[in-house]
């Protein structure tokens, strides 16, 4: 799981983003970021469910490239020992 937190100004990258992810990674969800409040000011927030943040727009000043948060999910799955390109279903060509 992926969360985003993001301004309204943002839900248009935060639908590309989605998009993108899940579509390289069969495993992966993305949702925007539930927790009551309103999203901070200025922020586009991507981190993984286990809060490892993937890219920060407060730390960095800017929006992401998409390929910098592909690259830092293939990374973090990776390291946890995830194949990031499984397909959740099983099975294979027939």
């Amino acid at each position: 799981m992926v969360n985003v937190e993001f301004e309204q100004s943002g839900v248009d990258t935060f639908i590309q983003l989605a998009d993108i992810l899940e579509d390289a990674f069969p495993t992966v969800m993305v949702q925007e970021t539930e927790d009551g409040g309103e999203p901070r000011d200025g922020s586009f927030e991507v981190s993984h469910e286990d809060g490892t943040v993937l890219f920060s727009k407060l730390a960095q000043g800017r929006m992401p490239r998409l390929e910098e948060v592909l690259e830092a999910l293939e990374n973090k799955m990776k390291a946890d020992g995830v194949n990031p390109f499984a397909n959740p279903k099983g099975g294979g060509a027939c």
